[in-house]
């Protein structure tokens, strides 16, 4: 069945009803110039409330290495275990720097054309994340046309960019990606979710 990776949470209601709906992923945005960006001591708390099963998702952009150790250590906790199960790179970041982390790594393509995914089935990472292009490095909020992806292997794509309760059915019966990744598509504004949007885009992407 697909899954479903929840993006941009905030808030530790929108995190408990994006479970309880049935999302297998959050992601947590640590992108300063984005609306849903959030600091790591909030994340903190809202990750220490949250099941020891939950897969938790760091996303950065062009953001030095140290950094980002620095930003994830905030999911350590007793016992060393470690709340945050990936990291999802939304910038430039090169294959080397892709390259070594202690955990899954999911990389963003930014689709300006077909031309864009040239490549993207060699670059060294778990998962690859397909999102439109758009100016700046936040989520487009806008699909792209979905026949690009003819031909390609779909088994590690996370599927992005204008997703909405009205497409996604259709988007995961054509492409068959591993998962999709909505943030926008649910949102009551940026940064905070709107429960019942959420839970139908949920229900139909599973039901798909």
């Amino acid at each position: 069945m697909i899954k479903i990776k929840v993006c941009g949470i905030t808030n530790l209601a929108d995190a408990e009803k994006a479970l309880e709906f049935g999302a297998d992923a959050l992601g947590f945005n640590f992108y300063p110039p984005s609306a849903r960006c959030i600091t790591p001591k909030k994340a903190r708390k809202i990750l220490e409330e949250l099941p020891e099963r939950c897969c938790n998702v760091a996303l950065f952009v062009n953001e030095s290495k140290e950094k980002v150790r620095e930003i994830v250590a905030c999911g350590e906790f007793a016992g060393g275990r470690q709340a945050f199960s990936g990291l999802q790179f939304h910038g430039e970041e090169s294959a080397d720097y892709c390259r070594g982390w202690p955990m899954k790594v999911i990389r963003a393509f930014r689709l300006k054309g077909k031309k864009s995914l040239e490549g993207m089935e060699a670059f060294p990472a778990d998962f690859y994340l397909l999102d439109s292009w758009s100016p700046g490095y936040g989520g487009s909020g806008t699909a792209f046309p979905w026949d690009w992806l003819e031909g390609i292997n779909t088994g590690k794509l996370i599927l992005s960019g204008g997703l909405s309760i009205e497409n996604v059915a259709e988007a995961v019966r054509r492409i068959h990606p591993y998962a999709v990744d909505v943030c926008s598509g649910v949102e009551a504004r940026p940064g905070l979710k709107d429960h019942a949007k959420l839970k139908e885009f949920i229900v139909a992407a599973k039901g798909a």
